[in-house]
């Protein structure tokens, strides 16, 4: 074990086991700087590993942030949530003497957790994958979207919204046929409306080959396009179709719009399949 000059045990020791893997795991390759968004690579093309492991609280004393330890467990200092990957400048950055006391405790976790939401798609996800498997997908369907009506405060006629809700439940059953992946996928487009394929293929560490799958089978069901012909200016980005909502694209928005205005998590209801949200 590291010993100071003094004979005494440090604090700074290697992350847990497991902990640097599932740093990884959730970096997308990317330093997690997002302030502005910081697009460099952990592994670059050559295979060279760029990125540094750096502590939220400084694990010695007189190290960044260490005064915000409360003292008590050692193995905090070592564990996940304790820790971020960053590039090497932004990892300097944080850690100078000159510079880190601009990054607070809370403002590195936010930026931490920022970063690594965007590709949580773990063990959880793959048992999740599992169970669509053996079980089937099983959809939750909407019964009344009285919560849905509200927001939308259209005024509809009551026969007009038996429509609709025939409509999002016959989708539903559409979405309930797509694989696991293929409803994260669909689900972040729908968030993000429009966005790269290369994006994407970080964010699910995926091979190209598995996520060009995953996108022809959204784009069969005529719920995700991929621009892909040279003359196409949006070449390599993903594009939502309306064609599973039978001519009615503008739901994407709604549900979109809906579920950032209501505080609903837009996977519970693409992924998870609990259509109910809207009730």
């Amino acid at each position: 074990m590291a010993k100071r000059t003094n004979g005494s045990e440090k604090n700074r020791k290697e992350p847990l086991s497991g902990v640097a893997r599932q740093l990884w795991a959730f970096s997308g390759n990317e330093c997690a700087w997002g302030d502005p968004h910081c697009s460099t690579r952990l592994v670059t093309e050559e295979g060279a590993w760029v990125g540094k492991i750096a502590h939220i609280i400084g694990a010695e004393p007189g190290s960044a942030r260490h005064e915000a330890w409360d003292g008590k467990d050692v193995e905090q200092l070592r564990d996940f949530d304790n820790l971020m990957l960053l590039c090497g400048v932004h990892h300097d950055l944080v850690d100078s003497s000159v510079t880190r006391d601009d990054y607070t405790v809370e403002y590195l976790r936010a930026v931490k957790q920022k970063h690594e939401a965007k590709y949580r798609y773990t063990v959880d996800d793959i048992e999740a994958e599992f169970r669509d498997t053996v079980n089937g997908s099983l959809v939750r369907p909407a019964t009344t979207m009285r919560r849905f009506f509200a927001w939308e405060d259209a005024n509809q006629d009551p026969s007009d919204e038996q429509d609709v809700l025939e409509l999002v439940n016959r989708f539903a059953g559409r979405v309930g046929g797509l694989t696991r992946m293929a409803r994260q996928v669909l689900a972040l487009v729908v968030h993000e409306e429009t966005t790269d394929f290369e994006l994407v293929l970080r964010r699910f560490s995926a091979d190209r080959t598995t996520l060009l799958s995953v996108v022809r089978e959204l784009q069969k069901a005529e719920m995700v396009y991929l621009h892909a012909e040279e003359y196409d200016e949006d070449r390599g980005q993903l594009s939502l179709l309306g064609g599973a909502l039978e001519g009615v694209p503008e739901m994407w928005d709604e549900l979109r719009g809906f579920c950032r205005d209501e505080k609903v998590d837009l996977k519970e209801i693409l992924v998870d399949l609990d259509f109910s949200r809207l009730d």
